[in-house]
């Protein structure tokens, strides 16, 4: 009988333990380590936040915000419960513009902005709220650091019929010293989107959402994507394609911990939906052009005069 030598035996408890205490941790606390918003110095947070809000004014005073304060603080509501939930320690401020674009953006300091439709696109609170989460995730990922000073803010001020769902940077690719410098910043946008996607997963099941609604928003964007030309590609494009964002999800969810559901009142969302459906109504036979997650207004039918239909009797 062998005996082993005491250093021997040690090592492998060390190797024994090394080995397998992440997998213990993993399944105990799979989100023990997600990102809290902690940027830098307090200095340098507050000089964030100055210039984060300045961009924010410029899209409320250029664009529509909306009107309705009743939208403003149900989305504000909804984004600072996901916030909570989500272990921030940033504080947030969530704007609604009228903007028929699917869109959304995040700007330093916790200001973000969401176009309404978003809100009309979106079948579900949770889908609204896997938007909201994706916004959260890049604050609390610091991306603003690196996204370009100024950030895309035409996306969110021109009223135009374009699909996109943008993170820090919008959908801009702003050129800089060179081709190379430019793929980089690409290439980085790009998994910062992914990684966002990954973490507004986790929110939401933190949340008490299905998180399964990430991937139902992002099946339901490229359908409209692809109604409205396709999206960009490439190696600029600042965002991975929706189809592999959904894909990706799909991967992700799996082996995320079940949500504990937590009551939703859908009924309020579904309310706040209806209000920005019939104001698009309206815009859509305003300008003729069909509205995310709209059939095509139908045309108004008119009559003849009495007269006329007279005179072409038999």
């Amino acid at each position: 009988m062998e005996v082993a030598h005491p250093r021997t035996g040690s090592l492998t408890l060390l190797v024994l333990v090394a080995t397998f205490l992440p997998l213990v941790a993993r399944g105990r606390a799979p989100d023990a380590l997600l990102p809290s918003g902690d940027c830098g110095s307090r200095q340098s947070m507050l000089q964030a936040a100055q210039a984060g809000k300045g961009m924010v004014q410029q899209v409320l005073a250029r664009g529509m915000p909306w009107a309705d304060k009743s939208l403003n603080e149900y989305v504000n509501r909804l984004g600072q419960n996901l916030a909570r939930s989500s272990g921030s320690q940033q504080a947030f401020a969530f704007y609604v513009v009228y903007n028929p674009a699917v869109n959304a953006q995040s700007f330093p300091g916790g200001f973000v902005v969401i176009n309404t439709g978003v809100i009309s696109l979106a079948e579900s609170e949770a889908e609204l709220a896997s938007v909201l989460s994706h916004e959260i995730a890049h604050q609390n990922s610091c991306d603003w650091r690196t996204a370009p000073a100024r950030g895309n803010l035409f996306g969110l001020i021109a009223v135009v019929p374009a699909v996109v769902l943008g993170g820090p940077t919008g959908m801009a690719i702003v050129s800089g010293s060179g081709w190379a410098a430019t793929l980089a910043r690409a290439r980085s946008n790009r998994q910062a989107e992914e990684r966002a996607d990954r973490l507004a997963a986790q929110y939401l099941v933190r949340a008490g959402y299905d998180p399964n609604a990430g991937a139902q928003f992002f099946e339901r964007l490229r359908t409209e994507q692809q109604r409205s030309g396709g999206e960009p590609r490439g190696l600029l494009a600042s965002h991975p394609r929706t189809v592999d964002r959904e894909r990706n999800l799909e991967k992700t969810i799996p082996q995320l911990p079940p949500p504990e559901f937590a009551l939703h009142d859908e009924a309020e969302f579904l309310r706040m939906r209806r209000a920005v459906r019939d104001y698009d109504e309206i815009y859509s036979r305003v300008v003729g052009v069909r509205m995310p997650g709209h059939d095509a207004p139908l045309p108004e039918l008119t009559r003849r005069p009495p007269t006329e239909a007279a005179s072409i009797r038999p």
